[in-house]
């Protein structure tokens, strides 16, 4: 959460960051944006792929059936380089794909991510 927030602010992204902490949590909050016409949805999702309880393939694929999120970008933030999870996410219509690095100043590219697929 720390790096997100340095790369947000790295990138002067003023923006309001909510977190869930879990698979689970993230599929009740779509399911709860789709039972109520008033709230709003995210402008953009970003989604571990390693969550407890429902990983982040169940939920990206939760946001995609969503009848009022579908649209919501979708940025995959993981540590994995596998073709597989990239096929994966891909398939279920992941809007971007970064892949965590070791280094500080690379994980603030992130934030550079974020604002285009916000612009």
């Amino acid at each position: 959460m720390f790096l997100i927030k340095e790369a947000l602010a790295a990138h002067n992204l003023d923006v309001d960051l909510q977190v869930i902490d879990d698979g689970e949590q993230a599929n009740r909050f779509i399911a709860g944006m789709d039972e109520d016409d008033s709230a709003p949805c995210p402008r953009l999702i970003l989604l571990d792929l390693n969550l407890p309880k429902a990983g982040g393939l169940e939920v990206l694929a939760c946001v995609r059936r969503s009848t009022r999120c579908t649209s919501v970008p979708v940025l995959i933030m993981t540590s994995s380089d596998a073709d597989r999870d990239r096929a994966d996410v891909a398939a279920l219509g992941a809007t971007a794909y970064f892949r965590k690095p070791v280094g500080y100043e690379a994980f603030l590219a992130i934030g550079e991510v974020i604002h285009q697929l916000l612009a």
